[in-house]
């Protein structure tokens, strides 16, 4: 093939090229777009100046000049559109991550919620294998009701954010803490005991105690009742739940009926 030939048919496809960028350009609105048209036009006018230059014999030199700098436009504004792509990728990447986070975590306490417990559950995507065994904690705050009543709901707010916290010094960076209610939350603590785990809640009480006094906008201790159970895998775990949770009432109600018995021991006096 003649290489005039060869010049014009590359000139007619990068001009099409340019056309077709232009029209898509009119029905989406793309940065990254925006560039890859003015690159394809660079590239088709360095052509078309380059095919002038082979038939004409005046300052060849000024249009091969004007052809290697249309190429380098092309380069430069094409690696640029690329450039403005993956920043744009990525910016959408971060948003959906950061949707998902919003949709798994409770906002108050920044703990998981219950659709990331669920979505754990689903099978091993999330992260953690169906073999895997270990403990679940089932944590309720004693007296939120009282504290709501009596200092108002942003009382309650702090009272809820301080036993997340508190709860993130006794649990280890594998383990899972999930807001599983109003007053109550859930722990999943993986290749740990069931008597590590029982061990650990216990102090739970000694650490509010402490971070309460520590935290000047807290106007009352909180206390928490709790209760553990095992699980072999995760298939167990529903069943784990429940003995945790009957463990965590039975608890809850020696509580209350001791405060119960001291309330009523103060009114005779």
């Amino acid at each position: 093939m003649d290489s005039n030939v060869g010049l014009a048919v590359q000139c007619l496809g990068i001009l099409f090229l340019s056309l077709l960028a232009i029209f898509m350009r009119s029905s989406f609105k793309s940065v990254p777009l925006k560039f890859w048209t003015l690159a394809w036009s660079a590239l088709s006018v360095a052509l078309l100046i380059l095919f002038v230059a082979f038939h004409v014999s005046a300052r060849p030199a000024l249009l091969y000049a004007i052809y290697f700098l249309g190429h380098y436009i092309f380069g430069l504004v094409f690696i640029t559109g690329c450039r403005r792509e993956v920043e744009r990728s990525n910016r959408k990447l971060l948003e959906a991550r950061d949707n998902e986070l919003l949709v798994r975590m409770d906002p108050l306490t920044e703990a998981l919620n219950r659709h990331a417990f669920y979505s754990l559950l689903r099978g091993p995507e999330g992260g953690v294998q169906l073999t895997t065994s270990g403990s679940v904690a089932i944590i309720d705050i004693d007296n939120l009701k009282p504290i709501n009543d009596t200092w108002g709901h942003s009382a309650g707010d702090k009272a809820i954010r301080v036993v997340a916290r508190s709860m993130r010094s006794l649990i280890r960076a594998d383990d899972m803490l999930f807001r599983w209610g109003g007053d109550e939350f859930l722990v999943l603590m993986f290749n740990l005991s069931e008597e590590e785990t029982s061990r650990r809640m216990k102090k739970l009480n000694g650490i509010l105690d402490e971070n309460c006094r520590k935290w000047p906008q807290m106007p009352v201790t909180v206390t928490i009742s709790h209760g553990v159970a095992g699980f072999d895998s995760l298939t167990q775990l529903g069943h784990a739940i429940e003995v945790a949770d009957q463990a965590m009432y039975a608890r809850r109600n020696e509580v209350r009926g001791t405060l119960f018995s001291e309330e009523q021991a103060i009114s005779k006096r």
